[in-house]
This record gives structure tokens, sequence and C-alpha cells, in this order.
């Protein structure tokens, strides 16, 4: 989550909705951290956080949980309890990306205090500059935990989406759903002629 200005202004920011709306997976997909800037943050602060995967294994552990538990039927009860399921992994996934953008703003601050003091020739620089580095350090660490709750959440959104159609879980497998994008899209495009 970043602070985003509205566009064709230079002085309104836009208003943080992901603060008012009711936490859901689409929220969660909006606000997620963007997956590049997190491989670069751990690759700049020597993380030893293995992001590759996650989505899968959580996609992966709750089809298990669903199949050991024998929640399959897609009666009105059961979607309650699978979204009862996913709950907790919203909500964690929402708050750490709101924790994740609170720290940011703080590092940034802290960032602009250390260069105004030092440009001032302020005395207390190395205090500043500590606190700066440290509040960015932690802003890191924010932004890979909120990657990695929002990659748990739509791992088990899936199994869970899957089990509200009472369809049998399988692994996601990108060149199959590649190839089936394209097979519908050219059937599509024939059936549009």
């Amino acid at each position: 989550m970043r602070i985003e200005l509205t566009p064709g202004m230079t002085n309104v920011m836009r208003f943080p909705i992901e603060r008012r709306a009711k936490p859901s997976m689409d929220l969660v997909r909006d606000i997620a951290p963007d997956s590049r800037e997190v491989s670069w943050v751990i690759e700049s602060f020597g993380f030893d956080d293995d992001i590759d995967g996650i989505r899968d294994g959580a996609d992966q552990e709750m089809a298990d949980y669903i199949a050991h538990n024998g929640c399959r039927s897609s009666s009105s009860k059961h979607e309650a309890d699978f979204d009862q399921l996913l709950r907790p992994f919203i909500e964690r996934a929402v708050s750490l990306c709101g924790e994740a953008h609170d720290a940011s703003l703080a590092a940034v601050k802290a960032q602009r205090q250390a260069v105004e003091a030092e440009t001032e020739g302020g005395y207390w620089l190395t205090p500043l500059n500590e606190r700066a580095s440290a509040r960015t350090y932690y802003a890191a660490r924010l932004l890979v935990d909120a990657h990695l709750a929002c990659q748990r959440a739509a791992g088990a959104s899936r199994a869970i989406e899957m089990a509200k159609r009472g369809e049998t879980w399988a692994p996601f497998d990108l060149h199959a759903e590649t190839l089936a994008m394209c097979v519908d899209e050219l059937a599509a495009r024939s059936s549009n002629r």
C-alpha cells in the first residue's frame, strides 16, 4: 500500500479505502505488495525468506485440511464454514498490509528528518540516522511479511473456492491453466466471427 495522489493533482491524496472496506480476497488482491518489490527488498536487506511456493503450499495445506475434516458439500452451511476457514487468512493479510504501509510512512519521515538535519548542519545526526535505518529495516520486514500473508490467503482461497464448487482439488499447474485460457480465448474468437 502506498500513498497515491489523485490523477492530475499534485496535492490531493487518494483516500485509502482499504482502511474502511470489509476484509475480502478482492481487497487483499488490491493491496498486496508487488512481488517484484518484495524480491528486491529481500535481496537488498539480505532476508532469508523464500517467497516461491508460499501460495502453492497454503493451497495444499488447506486442501488437506478440508479433505481430512470431510468438508465437501456445497450447502449453505458448509459455505459459511468455508468462509470462516478463510477469514483469519484474509484478516491477517489486510492487517499486515496496513502495518507495512504505516511503517513505510514512518520510515520515509525518519529518513527525511535525517536528511534535513544533515543539510542544516544539525548535531544529533547519528541517532537520527540510526532511527531512520531501524524504521526502514522494520518497514522492509513488514512488507515481506505482508506479502507472505497475502500469498497464504490466496492459496487458501483457491482450495476453499474449489471445495465450494465441489471440485476435486489438484495442484495449480501454470502450463495447464495457460493452455485452458488460450483454448477458451480461441473458442470465443471463433464464435464471434
